[in-house]
């Protein structure tokens, strides 16, 4: 089974996550560590499906529930990222690094044929190509920092989580996995200053009944459902070779601001002229080059882990 389909669902769902989370940081972004803890939340649904699961063995529930951990983390740094710097900079910087560690690990292990390593590095400047237009704006050290931290653990979770598949099933190893964040939350709800970042005396700090709460909960949920059928496809394929098409997040997300830009004009402007064209049609040519040469390579060895 060829992981392409889930791949690229996976970044439509996660360029409609990005999109909500760029409108929330225009008008107020929460501190980092209330996504953490939603994040941790969320994982309660995982105790409802743990009888449909097989108990891994305490090898690859170790490997799955430390892939867990490192991908948290990453999400964090991401955040502290975000606050500091802006979404049209850190998201491909860290989407762009994820694949370049990936592919140096992936080489290293002779884990992806020479075909596929350029796929991989075509997809990669076609990201770069696509996005370049928009990395500007002060740049600071501690951004820079954040955005190599998260695409460090990132790409190291993606590893762990790959070995641990070789042990068991792919919805076992989810489920399993997502027990670890259980206790997170509760640490945060029972330290008094980390529970202040997330409770105030008038409630919860997102109201989740308000525009603002709805467009969080919309973006989440974009964001959970990106997370599985990319985590779904790292089953089927290389880690490597899975966020190497993060450029097709990008194609996603011009097409959407583009669309959006009518009704919200201040907050997903794009502008299109000669400058910006160029580097843009350049990305989503190399991008479609690099696709082609993944699909060829499934095409003709469908048996692979493509």
């Amino acid at each position: 089974m060829s992981h392409l389909p889930f791949t690229l669902l996976a970044y439509l769902f996660n360029a409609l996550a990005v999109l909500t989370n760029k409108f929330l940081l225009n008008k107020t972004i929460p501190d980092p560590l209330i996504y953490v803890f939603y994040i941790s939340l969320v994982s309660l649904l995982a105790i409802l499906a743990l009888p449909f699961t097989k108990i891994p063995s305490l090898e690859v529930w170790s490997l799955a529930s430390s892939s867990t951990i490192l991908w948290t983390s990453g999400a964090y740094f991401m955040f502290k990222a975000l606050k500091i710097g802006q979404v049209s900079r850190v998201i491909p910087v860290i989407g762009t690094l994820i694949p370049l560690v990936l592919l140096v690990f992936a080489s290293q292990t002779n884990m992806v044929s020479s075909l596929q390593a350029l796929a991989v590095l075509l997809l990669i400047l076609g990201m770069v190509f696509l996005t370049i237009t928009d990395w500007q704006g002060n740049f600071k050290f501690r951004e820079l920092l954040f955005e190599v931290l998260s695409a460090g653990f990132f790409a190291v979770s993606y590893i762990i989580l790959r070995q641990a598949y070789q042990g068991s099933d792919f919805f076992s190893v989810i489920v399993w996995s997502r027990l670890i964040l259980l206790p997170l939350g509760l640490i945060i709800l029972l330290i008094p200053h980390l529970r202040r970042k997330i409770i105030t005396s008038q409630g919860p700090k997102i109201n989740f009944l308000s525009k603002p709460g709805l467009i969080f909960l919309g973006g989440q949920i974009s964001g959970t459902t990106s997370e599985l059928l990319l985590l779904f496809s790292i089953s089927l394929a290389n880690p490597a070779l899975v966020n190497s098409l993060q450029g097709t997040q990008y194609i996603f997300l011009l097409a959407l601001s583009l669309i959006l830009a009518k009704k919200y004009p201040a907050i997903f402007e794009e502008k299109l002229t000669i400058k910006t064209l160029l580097p843009k049609s350049l990305g989503i040519i190399l991008i479609g080059v690099g696709l082609y040469l993944l699909v060829y390579r499934w095409r003709f060895a469908p048996n692979s882990l493509l």
